[in-house]
């Protein structure tokens, strides 16, 4: 059914075709539609079929090929994207959300009223002081959905935007869009789930870069064969009851009392299961409630702060956010990085490589020389699933494995999950999906990092030595993992999320905070004279003491660059002039050292260290949204005489903002090639450098993809 147009139109497209540079396919093949005023419209379709690039061109991110799409006057539109880390443009949640109320200029008590309305919505209120660094993928997908909402935008937009949602929240969410288009709002939902089209009272379906059908949610349902294509075959129901037939006992994971602690209120509290070889479990619980940090540690990538970890080998990970786990240029080389490692070469290779794409639903003749960067969100999260399914593993992880997959992608990938359990791997995977988890086993519950329920009672919770299991090993962390806990506690200090409890400098305005750094650090730079050095150093011992900085810490930070002052000392007393008429203390060849050249050492040293304690005392006091804060209220006069002072915050934000993500997708990528066998054993400064070297291109690559991205959210927000 082709669309027809009305004078109720609202957003109008007119044979519009796209493909993106240096490329030959089309993406979207002269489609026409039409989204009228105050309506709720689905669009729906198989991944790559060009939905996502429709709604970037619908909200102006590209440009038509040919053919023009129309939006009424003033009609302001927003845009949820499908991978949230992309609109995320603040380090605390509170204050990504009033991003956009801010930009459109509202009052402090408005702005602060949308906020606190739209974190309900999504269930994040508890989080509003939270780093955004710091929420799994799926609080990230709130915090995206919640800025966007406080935008209150005509046209809302959402691809893919529930897709990583508990149920119960996912289900408050699509209240709110019911409420929000009764109250006139034009609504476009990009999803490939039945839930989400309950309430919508037009859908758009698409196939191949065309529309084959448009029309009414009731036309659209009455189509067996559409219905059919939406939903999928269903999943086959597997008994709980069978799994002691299944399993025959035979342990292959053991997990015994693990703990893990983010800080006060959250956490993982010592979580007891095992799994059995040949079975399929689902590992379920809301957003945040610790089951991505559970498949971690028992993956040997983080620390558990209590327990054991027993398997049979090594369990390899698929990690949730999939584009962040690609790193090679071609889809064939990402899948071939792992076996590499192991040691498989040429024929061996080349088959391993076709049968895990093929099994994850990249046929390999079609796939292998796509450019991973180019494929849709479904497809890269299918490479990913293929890059794990190579390795060969015994006990494979999944984290949120059908996340934005259509139904026959995702009905394929449970299908190779039971050929795998048929093999005899062991699959446990997490989850939000009752009918996904009725195909499992079993289900594993996490609620806020505690078990809470196991459908299997097989086998004891308690601790069992690992004699009593030969086929069984004790599991350490990866040991190159802990260069994931200096990435993590990076992002940490960047975001000002673990400041110190008792800094009395916290207490004091956060302008102040500027103004009484700048003046110790200006001050440190300028100050001579021994006494005035050593005067002044006294006080910034006494300032970092304030702001809550261990001074053990701040010595030692002394002690390691005491060397490089050292070497510049002894040049100072080889090329420094003497005074006039000083007789030296010491002297050898063309090395004399005098009274003056040691009070000039002295003088440098304390200089140096006065300004190194500063530095370190101001960002354990000052986080980014602090420095932000105070900067505003600094540079307000110049504001007032139309100097361009919003774009100068709007670059520190975004700086503070990227040098997390930067961090984190550097730990992505590492993460995956720990997984796949890369980066073994890293020992050592020098050591850890020349495993970071490789990571260099990719890292930069995904940080341009990054920018971009930022680039239309802060767009999209109003800025």
């Amino acid at each position: 059914m082709l669309p027809v147009f009305s004078q109720m139109s609202y957003i109008t497209g007119k044979n519009v075709t796209f493909k993106y540079p240096k490329t030959e396919a089309l993406v979207l093949d002269d489609i026409s539609f039409n989204i009228e005023k105050g309506s709720y419209t689905a669009i729906v379709g198989f991944n790559g079929c060009g939905k996502s690039t429709l709604s970037r061109l619908i909200c102006g991110l590209e440009m038509p090929l040919s053919g023009s799409i129309e939006v009424e006057e003033n009609c302001r539109i927003g845009i949820v994207f499908q991978s949230p880390k992309n609109q995320i443009v603040s380090s605390i949640v509170y204050r990504d959300t009033a991003f956009g109320p801010q930009n459109q200029k509202l009052p402090a008590s408005e702005i602060e009223l949308r906020s606190i309305e739209c974190l309900n919505i999504v269930d994040l209120l508890d989080h509003a002081q939270s780093g955004t660094a710091e929420l799994s993928l799926g609080q990230v997908q709130k915090t995206a959905l919640a800025g966007m909402l406080a935008c209150d935008t005509d046209v809302l937009i959402l691809d893919e935007a529930l897709s990583m949602i508990d149920p119960q929240t996912r289900s408050d969410i699509l209240d709110f869009l019911k409420y929000w288009h009764n109250k006139g709002k034009t609504i476009i939902h990009i999803t490939h789930e039945t839930e989400a089209l309950r309430d919508v009272n037009s859908i758009i379906a698409m196939r191949k870069g065309k529309i084959f059908f448009s029309g009414s949610r009731e036309e659209f349902f009455s189509n067996k064969e559409y219905l059919l294509m939406l939903q999928g075959e269903s999943l086959k129901k597997t008994s709980k009851q069978a799994l002691v037939k299944k399993a025959d006992k035979k342990v292959s994971l053991r997990l015994s009392d693990i703990n893990f602690d983010y800080n006060e209120k959250y956490g993982i509290h010592n979580v007891s299961f095992e799994l059995y070889k040949g079975t399929i479990t689902a590992l379920t619980g809301e957003s945040g409630a610790g089951k991505s940090t559970i498949l971690e540690i028992a993956a040997g990538l983080n620390s558990n702060a209590g327990g054991n970890i027993y398997a049979c080998k090594m369990p390899v990970l698929a990690q949730q956010n999939a584009a962040s786990a690609l790193f090679e240029a071609f889809a064939a080389d990402d899948v071939a990085f792992g076996p590499k490692n192991m040691g498989i070469e040429n024929k061996a290779l080349l088959e391993t490589v076709k049968k895990s794409m093929d099994l994850a639903g990249l046929p390999f003749d079609l796939f292998k020389e796509r450019h991973t960067f180019e494929l849709s969100g479904g497809e890269q999260r299918r490479l990913s699933v293929a890059g794990i399914i190579a390795l060969n593993a015994d006990v494979l992880f999944f984290d949120e494995p059908s996340a934005g997959l259509d139904s026959p992608s995702r009905n394929q990938l449970f299908k190779m999950f039971r050929e795998l359990s048929q093999q005899g791997k062991t699959i446990l995977f997490s989850t939000h999906h009752q009918d996904e988890i009725d195909f499992a086993d079993r289900e594993i519950r996490i609620e806020s990092g505690r078990l809470v329920y196991d459908s299997c009672s097989l086998g004891s919770k308690a601790f069992v030595p690992a004699a009593d299991d030969p086929g069984l090993e004790m599991l350490k962390k990866i040991e190159s993992a802990s260069i994931l806990d200096t990435l993590r506690k990076a992002t940490s200090s960047v975001a000002g999320t673990h400041l110190p409890k008792k800094s009395v400098l916290l207490k004091i305005p956060a302008f102040l905070r500027i103004l009484i750094f700048l003046g110790l650090f200006i001050t440190s730079l300028l100050i001579e004279g021994p006494l005035w050095c050593a005067g002044l150093f006294a006080i910034t011992l006494f300032y970092t003491f304030f702001a809550g900085f261990k001074l053990k810490k701040l010595l030692l930070n002394f002690l390691r660059i005491l060397p490089f002052l050292g070497f510049f000392a002894v040049l100072q007393m080889i090329f420094k002039a003497p005074l006039p008429d000083e007789v030296p203390l010491v002297s050898w060849k063309w090395l004399a050292i005098t009274p003056s050249k040691l009070f000039f050492s002295l003088e440098s040293l304390l200089r140096t260290y006065s300004t190194i304690a500063c530095i370190c005392a101001f960002f354990v006091s000052t986080p980014e949204y602090d420095l932000i804060d105070g900067l505003k209220i600094l540079l307000w006069p110049f504001e007032k005489i139309k100097l361009p002072v919003r774009y100068l915050i709007l670059i520190l934000e975004v700086i503070f903002r990227f040098i997390p993500l930067l961090i984190e997708e550097t730990a992505c990528i590492i993460k995956t090639q720990i997984i796949r066998g890369s980066m073994k054993s890293v020992k050592g400064l020098v050591a850890k450098i020349k495993a970071l070297v490789p990571l260099f291109v990719p890292v930069i690559i995904q940080t341009i993809k990054r920018s971009e991205a930022l680039a239309d959210a802060i767009t999209m927000r109003g800025f």
